[in-house]
């Protein structure tokens, strides 16, 4: 049976009473696991790109609007908290090393490292390093070649691994999922030390219970309270209902079958393809959100 991961990122607007929130509305929802993102943003940016010019309610750049989204020790001693007492555990991608440093401190059961680096060399030997060996380690592999995930998987001689078939498009289309991957991956790594999952940036649930049906062990989607919202990528993030639905029908072989006899997936979603779009060149190289300004009003994210 598949885990199923509620990604936060930062559609918790850096906001304590919102995260906590989205924790109880995500074991409410059938999640496994919430996952975090943890980011030392003065040093993972570069200056430029900390400075360039970034409307948001925090302020006019970029550094503005990412600083808000940390949080800090105390806050997350809040958020561990809140995970125990309802029973759900937590676990972070780290984004760079100063970030590992901290996360350990939590000894938390999972550690991610996002596609962005999975080519870090200098940052996978530290976690290879640091993570002890009875943590479990997910890469998500968005824009990499079979050539280049070896070689990241390589680097850990002893840690279990979930490897994450992944786009980094957000929001993915569906002809674009290249959910063929999945079965490849399977083929290349799979093992008693190796799982392959999904991590979905796409609109709706059909793709990521495609990816299930595919044989993924572990679904993970971008979750928040409501999509009316001005954080990055929130298109492709599912609502509570939403992700409740994937849940329910994800744990049934039976109602999966029966969710595709009544919707028909884009045949090109199962294509296959080891490569970097031009689109995910622009987020993976770049740092590019394509960030719309777009503060819907008409809906409280509290509501």
């Amino acid at each position: 049976m598949s885990i199923f991961v509620a990604e936060f990122t930062t559609n918790h607007l850096g906001n304590l009473n919102l995260l906590l929130k989205m924790v109880r509305e995500a074991k409410n929802a059938g999640a496994d696991f919430i996952k975090m993102q943890k980011k030392h943003v003065e040093s993972f940016y570069s200056r430029e790109k900390l400075d360039s010019k970034y409307d948001s309610p925090y302020g006019k750049t970029f550094r503005d609007y990412r600083t808000i989204f940390e949080f800090n020790k105390k806050d997350y001693e809040r958020l561990d908290e809140e995970c125990k007492s309802i029973n759900i555990s937590w676990f972070s991608t780290v984004q760079d090393i100063p970030s590992l440093i901290e996360m350990l401190y939590w000894d938390l059961p999972i550690y991610k490292v996002a596609s962005c680096n999975s080519q870090n060399i200098e940052l996978l030997k530290e976690m290879e390093r640091l993570i002890p060996l009875e943590k479990e380690i997910v890469i998500s592999v968005a824009g990499k070649t079979i050539s280049e995930i070896s070689k990241t998987i390589s680097i850990f001689k002893n840690h279990k691994l979930n490897i994450l078939h992944c786009v980094a498009e957000y929001p993915c289309k569906i002809s674009n999922c290249k959910l063929g991957n999945i079965s490849i991956l399977k083929k290349e790594f799979e093992s008693d030390k190796i799982k392959i999952g999904y991590s979905g940036h796409e609109e709706g649930i059909s793709a990521s219970l495609k990816a299930i049906n595919l044989g993924a062990a572990m679904v993970e989607r971008h979750f928040c309270l409501s999509r009316n919202s001005f954080a990055h990528h929130i298109e492709c993030s599912l609502t509570p209902i939403e992700f409740k639905e994937m849940v329910n029908i994800g744990k049934s072989e039976e109602k999966i079958k029966n969710y595709f006899q009544k919707n028909k997936l884009d045949k090109r979603a199962t294509n296959s393809g080891f490569y970097m779009s031009e689109s995910e060149k622009k987020f993976l190289l770049d740092n590019n959100y394509n960030h719309q300004n777009q503060i819907r009003k008409n809906e409280s994210l509290f509501h």
